[in-house]
């Protein structure tokens, strides 16, 4: 009996201290601060756990053709001779050429904000080609004819100022911008040269070799060539019917570029741009592209990595000539216009988007009534790729138009 009672004394002790821990475990954790709750609330969420699969985000650098959506174009700029075109120089603004006089005899460069549509004139004249956009500078830059001396001039040209400024006299083209976008130059048959100056060394003459470039064919053009220059400013392509250069707008080293052959019966045919332009990373450059003198002309649509010298060519809908090409912000899609044959000797201006990546390419139908015999205006997108700006001749317009339609990615 008396081992009994030891035994079940010891149990009775034994369960009574489990009962104590459990009440003093009990206080403790009613008596732990708001606080240290928080604290252990933290470690036990900071636990590591399986994550789960992430959604995927719609953007463009993965949207589809059909996941890209443009608003209803609107008539935003209306003239009745004629306007084109130069590029955006912001997500607001873009510059211009208006005709001014009847059959291309004299032009104003200008800038067009979507957003106010006010349009502000920089200059007007007779120019020789197309206006080059300094991005570095935020300047135009261009070549005008001067009438009294019967000479073009390269005009320097700040959005802000109310007059450019010459740097070099009895030039014709390529403009091509030098000391790191400070400075510009142009072509001097009498010099065999481009020649120029920097704007922050007024008094020293740039002087760079460009003779072997030169065009060997004469043309009532003078010398055919564009310039399209690199998002940053850095680097410029100059292009025309025989030369496709790459140009260093810090030093104006030249290294010529090859975009390849065309074989016709047998015949190579060497490659020439009929435009090309920077995507917005200035990695890659969209060039559309012939070969030869035919007419109608045959065209390719190439996209070019000028560092690593490759040409790849984007397959295209038959019958069709590109005229002009631009990039959407991410550097995969591209607004592509220009004429499409619907018969003999018989043209119908069209615009297409071509995703790159895919080789895909869709028919953008925006704006049916808005189609010109003359798709030279052009069509651009925004650096946002919020918006198309692109030449119309709507029924219910007397004369040319610009006209604006939303993007979106849905």
């Amino acid at each position: 009996m008396g081992g009994e009672t030891m035994s079940g004394t010891k149990i009775s002790k034994l369960v009574l201290g489990v009962v104590l821990l459990l009440v003093l475990g009990t206080l403790v954790i009613v008596t732990t601060s708001r606080g240290d709750l928080v604290g252990l609330a933290a470690e036990v969420v900071a636990t590591p756990a399986p994550s789960p699969t992430p959604t995927r985000l719609l953007t463009w650098e993965n949207a589809t053709l059909d996941q890209i959506r443009f608003g209803e174009p609107k008539v935003v700029l209306t003239d009745t001779l004629g306007l084109r075109i130069v590029g955006w120089i912001s997500n607001a603004e873009v510059l211009i050429l208006r005709d001014t006089v009847p059959g291309g005899n004299g032009s104003a460069i200008e800038v067009f904000n979507v957003e106010t549509r006010e349009v502000r004139r920089l200059t007007e004249g007779r120019f020789s080609g197309r206006p080059v956009w300094n991005p570095a500078q935020q300047v135009v830059v261009y070549l005008q004819y001067d009438e009294v001396r019967r000479q073009g001039n390269l005009i320097w040209h700040p959005l802000d100022a109310r007059a450019g400024q010459k740097l070099a006299s009895d030039v014709v083209l390529p403009i091509v911008l030098v000391d790191e976008g400070n400075g510009a130059v142009a072509y001097s048959t009498g010099e065999k040269a481009l020649v120029g100056r920097s704007v922050d060394l007024e008094t020293e003459k740039r002087r760079f070799s460009f003779a072997q470039y030169a065009m060997r064919i004469p043309t009532p053009y003078e010398w055919i060539y564009q310039t399209a220059v690199s998002p940053d400013g850095n680097w410029q392509v100059v292009y025309n019917c025989e030369n496709f250069l790459l140009v260093n707008s810090q030093n104006g080293t030249i290294k010529q570029l090859d975009l390849g052959t065309e074989v016709i019966e047998g015949r190579p045919f060497p490659r020439w741009a009929l435009d090309a332009q920077w995507s917005r990373d200035g990695r890659q450059l969209a060039i559309a592209s012939t070969f030869g003198d035919f007419l109608p002309r045959i065209t390719r649509l190439l996209v070019l990595d000028p560092w690593e010298e490759k040409v790849r060519e984007i397959r295209r809908p038959p019958g069709i000539i590109f005229s002009e090409v631009d990039w959407a912000p991410e550097g995969r899609h591209l607004l592509v216009s220009g004429l499409e044959a619907i018969g003999e000797g018989t043209f119908l201006p069209r615009m297409w988007l071509v995703d790159v990546k895919m080789g895909k390419i869709r028919d953008l139908d925006l704006f049916p009534v808005a189609r010109s015999e003359d798709p030279r205006g052009g069509a651009a997108w925004s650096p946002d790729g919020k918006h198309l700006l692109f030449y119309c001749r709507p029924k219910s317009v007397s004369g040319a138009a610009l006209c604006l339609a939303s993007a979106e990615v849905e």
